[in-house]
């Protein structure tokens, strides 16, 4: 103990003699502040990422201390030091603290001079056998379009051993753009203004999201283990461009991959992830292991090795058409390097079961027809126009959401395949489609599923609801139900997040729903229960 403080304190002092920040940080100390917060992430048994930001300073770098301890009220410290600063990664702070006690609730702060940070909760793996693990699920919040009562939620669950976020922790839309419309409503224009493509645009991005309240809470309260998906970098992104960059505007938005790389910088000072970016080698596929019980495998399905999605426009719009268009080659979505990275984890025992988070729905979803659930006389975010050609589209329920597993049907026998054969009590956790969604997932039209998934629903992102002017409240999700047998749940209006609980029997979802994000007073209810039980996935989902 005597001898980390006493480290702790030299390297702190070699630090500013090197820097030479003595005196000008005396002389900026008054205007230091930590207005985002604290956050943790990547925990493993001895370690976890924590994070900060130094505000106000003024182009010096910057010495910061931190500590980590058994309670909150910072007495009883187990491990600290110091780490600087600067310019270069936006004053955000990022400390892997190691050698820390495993499967222990842990609080942690920062410090620059008498300026002192939020006391942060969060928690190590566990390396024991261990009854139950228990984790929020969430996905696209938008911070425009409404407020993250979802966090606030999650921050105010004590018994969550992390919060898995699945990507669109923000999104890229300048105002007028994607889901603002209630941005000025709200007081939540996004800043910058404009849709973002440079690196300074990226950071001030995240700086106003960190800046939020809710968000904050979360993460002061749980460790985060996240991945990104298309909008951390731009709508419908793959490894070499992405729909919204480059199509056909006017602004020169510059090269991809200068807007890739400078996304990919500030999504990783910004977040509490391990690693650097590394243009198209960067890696953020990895696994964690808590105890006998669980092996979480976080998945790249964005950037990584994904191949170009299919264009419908390619096709006639029949089902027959969209289908031969899909199945036109192996087009890959993880790429062979990280698919053979899954398969390695998926032959590894030890563990009741295996979760895999990745960023898309993995189920087949077929449109039902449209034209009997519209009313395209009601309000929607969607011009009447596209609505039309839509329901055109739909009356041969054909296979729609083509940016899904859906566009990779090659990838996904490839995937259920390895699954089938390696896996052991194998779920998938999916984000992106702002829906809840639970179904079995087979191969091949087989009576029993090869694994099920549980798909939550958004933050704040506009839902199907939104887009489809129903004439009944579930008309769509229910004809959506009965044309995809193989799911067995489906809401579409409301916002939340899902709770997910294993255990060496079973495993359960738990759909924590909203009924507003435009007020900040809320009420939340569980909308559904489904569960799996170990030992017979084939089983498929049950009613928990």
């Amino acid at each position: 103990m005597l001898r980390r403080s006493f480290l702790g304190l030299l390297t702190s002092s070699i630090l500013f003699t090197l820097l030479g920040t003595r005196g000008r940080a005396a002389s900026h100390a008054d205007n230091y502040a930590f207005h985002h917060g604290v956050a943790s992430g990547d925990p493993l048994r001895d370690a976890i990422i924590l994070w900060t930001r130094v505000s106000g300073a003024a182009g010096e770098p910057v010495t910061v201390q931190w500590q980590v301890a058994r309670d909150e009220a910072m007495r009883d410290i187990v491990a600290s030091g110091a780490t600087a600063t600067d310019a270069d990664r936006d004053y955000t702070v990022k400390v892997d603290a190691r050698d820390l006690p495993s499967g222990a609730l842990l609080y942690y702060r920062f410090t620059v001079g008498e300026i002192t940070s939020p006391v942060g909760r969060t928690r190590t793996l566990p390396t024991d056998g261990i009854d139950a693990a228990r984790f929020a699920v969430v996905s696209c919040s938008n911070h425009p379009y409404g407020y993250f009562n979802a966090y606030r939620d999650i921050a105010e669950h004590d018994d969550l051993d992390a919060v898995i976020h699945l990507g669109d922790y923000i999104y890229e839309y300048g105002l007028g753009e994607y889901a603002t419309e209630r941005a000025e409503e709200l007081g939540r224009i996004p800043d910058p203004p404009t849709e973002l493509l440079s690196l300074s645009d990226y950071r001030r991005r995240y700086a106003q999201y960190r800046s939020d309240a809710d968000l904050k809470a979360m993460h002061g309260a749980h460790p985060v283990i996240a991945v990104w998906d298309d909008h951390e970098l731009a709508n419908d992104a793959w490894r070499d461009g992405a729909q919204n960059h480059a199509n056909g505007t006017d602004v020169d938005e510059g090269t991809w991959v200068a807007r890739r790389d400078a996304a990919m910088q500030a999504w990783f000072e910004w977040l509490p992830v391990r690693g650097q970016p590394a243009g198209d080698r960067t890696r953020i596929y990895r696994d964690y292991r808590y105890g006998d019980l669980l092996r979480l495998i976080m998945l790249d399905t964005r950037i990584y090795g994904r191949d170009k999605q299919p264009d419908i426009s390619q096709t006639d719009g029949t089902r027959t058409s969209i289908e031969r268009v899909l199945n036109d080659g192996k087009r890959q979505l993880l790429g062979r390097r990280q698919q053979r990275w899954l398969r390695k984890r998926l032959k590894q025992r030890g563990t009741t079961w295996q979760a895999i988070g990745q960023q898309v729905l993995l189920s087949p979803l077929h449109s039902p027809d449209l034209e009997p659930l519209l009313d395209l006389t009601r309000p929607s975010l969607v011009p009447v126009e596209l609505l039309q050609r839509n329901i055109a589209l739909s009356k041969t329920n054909p296979p729609v959401l083509l940016d899904t597993w859906d566009g990779y049907p090659w990838a996904r026998r490839a995937l259920l395949r390895d699954i089938a054969r390696h896996g052991n009590n194998t779920v998938v956790l999916s984000g992106d489609l702002h829906t809840s969604i639970a179904g079995n997932v087979t191969r091949d039209g087989a009576a029993d599923a090869t694994t099920v998934e549980f798909m939550t629903t958004s933050v704040t992102s506009p839902g199907f609801a939104e887009y489809l002017p129903e004439k009944h409240p579930g008309a769509v999700a229910n004809a959506t139900l009965e044309q995809n047998p193989d799911l067995r749940y489906m809401e579409t209006d409301r916002r939340g997040w899902l709770c997910m609980t294993f255990t060496h029997d079973k495993c359960v979802g738990e759909w924590r729903l909203l009924d507003t994000i435009t007020e900040t007073s809320y009420n939340v209810t569980v909308d559904r229960r489904l569960s799996v039980t170990a030992g017979n996935v084939a089983a498929g989902l049950q009613e928990a």
